[in-house]
């Protein structure tokens, strides 16, 4: 790409800010969820192709096996052509037709230095937006487009901040020291997308990766956390209960209650003893059985996770809760399926990271305040990608970004303080400097 004349390229982050205020605000009007995001996998696509990236797209991106709890074919198609309407390019989308969402981008400087790997999800919420005047996105008409869908996690914002950085990336390649890539994942929602790019291989000569989210424990603009932790490793499934139906008043004897089951499941997984070594969580968040009064339940279904603070604890979590539910199938003689949808991991921020980024977040105007500490008590599928960098020798760290959130992260009036996108690139670009020593100092403003 030509380099933009109307700044210096050690510049290009304060010069496109703007342009990428725009961006994170076409993204908000047309989210989609996971598996789903058409929009956003051709808008960033698009815009890496422009700037010089190599592109991996579809197959390419994502392993296709390894992608968990994937919508169904219609709407699948239906999301592709809404993305087309919406004036997204074909080509840049046609890899991805059938749920293979999802960016990486690579970009080579002409001398050597390490992999230095950026991660930004791209999914939206199945939720819908507030339309009340009093929510900003509302009242600037940039509010979702798309009822039932909305972006209420800030992830348009990482998606925006990760183009802003790339784009000063592309302005100053001749100045790269080795290979940036950014992964622009799919499905973090879900705690889907992060495995299924792990899987194709894209952690793995990684010497480096960084990634940002916005809020979460820090709302005020400005701050920035480098010491972040208590990610609880996570385990998701589904639980199908098949026992006998049989009628309630005439035969009772010779059926086996599902709906029974799975009550009987559901009491006991909250009994589960707590460990001792550290926070343990265990939910039931759905369950349906039964079709009408005078049948007895053949079939029950239950959604149920645990966490835990380690991936130690949370494999002691899942372990018990197996043996509930199975103990429970056999009190009511019933068939049990256990299926696996979702799991991550426990990660902690590369403590050479957390000091190098000490150093520079407090070289930045733009930084107010570093937090020394901050527990999530959550879980991310980007802990995945952390422990393959870091089990491959590489360092890995999250950073979490300051800003106000409206009602909250996965309400209807989540905002952020889009300042909040060049207060991102900043810090990354200015981490790229300290871990890489490219030669070049980057001016503040």
């Amino acid at each position: 790409m030509n380099h933009c004349t109307k700044h210096k390229p050690e510049d290009s982050i304060a010069a496109h800010y703007e342009e990428a205020v725009e961006w994170r605000r076409r993204l908000h009007r047309n989210p989609q969820p996971g598996w789903l995001e058409f929009y956003s996998t051709g808008f960033v696509a698009s815009r890496l192709a422009e700037w010089g990236y190599d592109l991996l797209l579809g197959k390419d991106a994502v392993a296709e096996n390894e992608r968990l709890i994937l919508p169904d074919m219609t709407t699948l198609e239906a999301e592709y052509q809404r993305a087309i309407k919406a004036g997204i390019r074909e080509d840049f989308i046609a890899p991805a037709r059938g749920g293979l969402t999802g960016v990486v981008g690579t970009l080579r400087g002409s001398a050597p230095g390490p992999v230095v790997g950026f991660r930004f999800d791209i999914d939206s919420l199945e939720i819908s937006e507030s339309g009340d005047t009093l929510h900003r996105p509302a009242a600037e008409a940039f509010v979702s487009r798309h009822p039932g869908y909305a972006h209420m996690c800030g992830h348009d914002a990482h998606t925006a901040m990760g183009l802003l950085l790339a784009l000063h990336f592309a302005e100053n390649r001749e100045k790269i020291k080795g290979t940036v890539k950014f992964l622009f994942q799919p499905n973090e929602e879900n705690l889907g997308g992060a495995r299924a790019m792990v899987a194709r291989g894209h952690l793995d000569d990684l010497n480096y990766l960084f990634a940002p989210h916005v809020g979460i424990v820090l709302q005020e603009t400005g701050q920035i956390g480098l010491n972040v932790f208590d990610w609880l490793a996570l385990s998701r499934f589904e639980v199908t209960f098949k026992g006998r139906a049989a009628h309630s008043a005439l035969r009772p004897n010779e059926g086996r209650n599902a709906l029974l089951g799975a009550c009987a499941a559901a009491s006991n997984l909250y009994a589960i003893a707590r460990h001792g070594a550290g926070a343990s969580r265990v939910n039931v968040g759905f369950l349906q059985a039964g079709t009408t009064w005078n049948i007895i339940p053949e079939k029950a279904c239950l959604r149920m996770e645990t966490r835990g603070a380690t991936n130690e604890i949370n494999e002691y979590m899942s372990l018990r809760a197996r043996e509930v539910l199975a103990g429970a199938a056999m009190m009511h003689g019933l068939d049990l399926e256990i299926r696996p949808v979702e799991s991550t991991v426990s990660a902690v921020n590369s403590s050479e990271l957390i000091e190098s980024g000490t150093i520079v977040a407090k070289s930045l105007p733009s930084v107010k305040e570093i937090v020394p500490a901050c527990p999530v008590n959550g879980s991310e599928d980007v802990c995945l990608m952390m422990q393959r960098v870091q089990e491959r020798g590489g360092k890995a760290m999250v950073v979490l970004l300051g800003t106000p959130i409206g009602g909250g992260h996965h309400s209807s009036t989540f905002d952020v303080d889009e300042r909040v996108i060049r207060n991102g690139a900043d810090f990354f670009a200015a981490m790229y400097d300290a871990v890489v020593g490219s030669g070049y100092v980057r001016h503040g403003d």
